[in-house]
């Protein structure tokens, strides 16, 4: 008999019917009293239908048993198969922060480079700078708007 929940409520049902023929009770009230209150032949067909009962039973524990290790062996399987997509991911990120701070490093300069490297005459590059923030400042002072703010960066 194969676990699955239809047989394990059948095996119950079977127990349920076995105490309640016999004893008229359910077999959690089955006591000394009770037992000792029948002839031979009665307590004979109850031990049969309890042999037949624990027998369905061992079979659909020994299934569900073997249907646990299979779903505990699958969920192993399931945590590498996770474990390694974590360590993937993992890789995979540092690999873009890598690459991230190669891009940063040789390619995003200051200010001040691009402004060095389009004038190369250091004179010139102070001259210009200076030329650039007299501008921009005469331009914020002339207007009427005070509401904006002015921020001068790089110097």
């Amino acid at each position: 008999m194969e676990f699955s929940l239809e047989n394990l409520y059948s095996v119950e049902k079977d127990v349920d019917s076995v105490f309640g023929a016999v004893f008229g009770v359910n077999w959690t009230e089955v006591n000394k009293t009770t037992v000792t209150k029948f002839d031979k032949a009665t307590l004979t067909n109850l031990v049969l239908s309890a042999v037949s009962v624990l027998g369905k039973s061992k079979e659909v524990l020994r299934s569900a048993a073997t249907s646990v290790e299979q779903l505990r062996k699958e969920q192993i399987e399931n945590q590498k198969t996770l474990l390694k997509l974590q360590e993937d991911l993992l890789k995979s990120k540092s690999d873009q922060v890598v690459e991230v701070q190669k891009t940063v490093k040789d390619e995003i300069r200051s200010f001040s480079d691009a402004v060095k490297k389009g004038c190369p005459e250091a004179g010139m590059t102070k001259t210009l700078v200076k030329a650039a923030v007299k501008t921009a400042v005469k331009a914020a002072v002339t207007e009427d708007d005070r509401t904006k703010s002015f921020m001068v960066f790089g110097l």
